[in-house]
């Protein structure tokens, strides 16, 4: 056989068509994702997050609340903090669908496809000089190489782009995390190539790859991985007689990063990882083998793509053997070709390795199966199968145009489904109507889609899919806790007290349902009761979005209430003054009632300010109908009498 030359290096207006081809199909494939709304976790993570409404302090701006899914990943947090202050002031706050919603969240999205498009460039970097170096090292040895490498990268990575099961890391806002931190990886292993190839500049590089680890590991803990697989990357691509100092290095020098995790994630998110919440790692790694197994058949069927799983236990063996039949035989086949060093190898070994940290010992209860932990890993599968279909040209050329043709169908086709999968993210209603379809079985899809039900005022058909949930799950606080808010919102206030009762002795953290109770016992006559449901509920929510809406809503009670033994001024003006202090002096109903405070605890002048802030700021909104009303406000208070309801 001919030994096969090693190929040129590409040309750099190859490099620059890829790119250009790359961003065209980001740009067609995610074109629809820009009217995503903030869905399940983005609203804890973004929506009610304050951390993330100023840059200063900087060490703020780097900190999640805890057990959301930014808390122990300051990088991603970061981004989200500038993504707010990057946004127009006048709508930086509306995170609904109205007027401006659009101008707000297209923002996040943009900065989302920006992610992916550049971690599908920065693969395309890695596949291509990967490729290069390995048939230079195949020149003379009569090995077949994998030529042209440069169409082969960019096979690989516009399959990659386009593909929808990456639907959820980068249209589901949140899942930010995955993408962002894909990207460092891929960045990681680029520097960490270029390193070893490099001449004159490998420290340069070195210190990239050091910089691009350190910022992944404080992005997600998954990064966790990386100088393993720069590790391996040496092992299959770097020459047995190199002394070159990096690739003897580097894989140390890049594990050193690996401090940082317990610094930062340590504790983290401890509602919804590690052991004790229900699952033990046997449990949880038998599971993993049907999940796994998923993941692979969604890299060529991708469908049905579901939001939210759920994904039932495993608790025996037994049950999962067809799973491990297939997964185990390609473990062992991907270590046994890594060994002697075949690229094939190395990627089957990856697929394994990166999905690790989230699909093997570690329970994640909370998430036990999620579409966005294929991100990198769907790269090593896509590699495969294009390397496959390159050796079926090589071997017979008359094919040639076939192989082309499909890889050219399968991306148009690929990147239509991520566009109308993108459309699912236009309402969490529609979402989670999707979700319930594919998922009838699961409790907690059905009392998601119930709360969007709700919001829409469709209470009746809400009420259905959470009695269905109570039947799936009788023990789900969260379908009780709902349910107990519709019985409520319908009048019948003993039913949706036992309710929510019931909700709060399965699990005391559902701290919504002391707000519900509070609003039931005062629709019943009870004051006085209501009002310590809600301190309750206002101490177990600090700084929250709810938290501020009951400050307010007990403070105007305790001001203006018709029964004196309910009323109490001081109290009530510490409950307003909090309230104001949340919204910025920014809002029109905690000055109210901050004005109705200060006049019940005989503070008449503070009043009389408090009402003409109150007065400007209605002018200042173009609220002349509201000003007017607090004129009338200001002539009670002026007279030294307090306002009743």
């Amino acid at each position: 056989m001919t030994p096969t030359a090693a190929p040129a290096r590409p040309r750099e207006w190859t490099t620059w068509l890829v790119a250009a081809a790359l961003l065209a199909a980001v740009c067609w494939a995610y074109s629809t994702s820009l009217t995503g709304v903030f869905l399940f976790d983005d609203r804890t993570a973004i929506v009610d997050n304050p951390n993330i409404r100023s840059l200063r302090p900087l060490s703020n701006a780097l900190t999640a609340p805890a057990d959301t899914s930014l808390a122990g990943r300051p990088i991603a947090h970061l981004t989200f903090a500038l993504n707010y202050a990057l946004a127009p002031a006048d709508v930086r706050d509306v995170m609904s669908p109205g007027d401006g919603f659009l101008r707000n969240v297209r923002g996040y999205h943009l900065v989302n496809a920006a992610i992916h498009f550049a971690a599908a460039l920065t693969l395309f970097g890695v596949v291509r000089r990967t490729f290069d170096r390995w048939c230079e090292g195949q020149a003379g040895t009569g090995r077949a190489c994998p030529a042209p490498t440069t169409f082969i990268a960019a096979a690989i990575a516009m399959l990659w782009l386009v593909h929808p099961l990456h639907t959820e890391s980068v249209t589901y806002l949140v899942q930010r995390v995955e993408s962002l931190m894909g990207l460092f990886y891929l960045l990681t292993l680029y520097c960490a190539i270029r390193a070893v190839d490099s001449a004159g500049r490998s420290a340069w590089w070195m210190a990239g790859a050091f910089a691009t680890c350190a910022l992944g590991m404080l992005t997600k803990e998954t990064m966790v991985t990386a100088p393993i697989v720069v590790g391996l990357w040496m092992w299959v691509f770097g020459s047995p007689a190199s002394t070159r100092v990096s690739a003897r290095v580097l894989p140390l020098m890049l594990a050193t990063t690996w401090v940082i995790i317990p610094l930062v994630a340590a504790g983290a998110r401890r509602d919804s990882a590690g052991f004790g919440l229900g699952w033990t790692w046997w449990s949880y790694l038998l599971t993993q083998a049907g999940v796994v197994t998923h993941y692979l058949r969604l890299a060529f069927v991708p469908a049905p793509l579901i939001f939210d799983y759920e994904w039932p236990k495993a608790t025996t063996a037994r049950a999962i053997w067809p799973y491990v039949a297939l997964l185990v035989p390609l473990l062992a086949a991907s270590v046994v070709l890594l060994v002697r060093r075949r690229p094939v190898g190395l990627l089957g070994v990856c697929f394994f390795l990166i999905l690790a940290p989230s699909s093997s010992l570690l329970p994640i209860p909370s998430e036990v199966a999620a579409e966005h932990r294929m991100y990198l890993p769907l790269a090593a599968v896509i590699a495969v199968v294009v390397l496959a279909a390159a050796s079926v040209a090589r071997r017979w050329p008359r094919l040639t145009i076939a192989v082309v043709a499909a890889c050219c169908l399968s991306t148009a086709a690929l990147a239509e489904t991520t566009r109308r999968r993108n459309l699912d993210y236009s309402s969490a209603e529609r979402m989670w109507a999707d979700t319930v379809a594919k998922r009838p079985e699961s409790a907690r899809v059905r009392v998601a889609y119930a709360i969007e039900l709700m919001a829409a005022g469709r209470t009746g058909e809400a009420a259905t899919h959470l009695r269905a949930a109570l039947s799936l799950d009788p023990n789900n606080a969260m379908a009780h806790l709902n349910l107990g808010t519709v019985l409520v919102s319908q009048g019948k206030f003993d039913a949706g007290i036992e309710r929510l009762e019931r909700a709060l002795v399965l699990d005391p953290k559902q701290h919504e349902a002391l707000g519900v109770l509070g609003e039931a016992h005062l629709a019943k006559g009870e004051p006085s009761t209501a009002v310590s449901f809600f301190l309750r509920a206002i101490e177990s929510m600090p700084g929250t979005r709810a938290s501020r809406f009951l400050l307010n809503r007990t403070a105007f009670l305790l001001a203006t209430h018709p029964d004196a033994t309910v009323r109490n001024g001081a109290k009530s003006v510490e409950l307003a003054e909090r309230a104001v202090l949340l919204s910025g002096g920014r809002d029109l109903a905690t000055l109210e009632t901050l004005g109705a405070a200060y006049a019940e605890a005989g503070r008449f002048s503070d009043a009389t300010r408090t009402t003409l802030d109150a007065i400007s700021l209605a002018r200042s909104l173009g609220d002349d109908r509201t000003a007017q009303a607090f004129e009338q406000r200001l002539l009670l208070y002026q007279s030294g009498r307090t306002l009743r309801r």
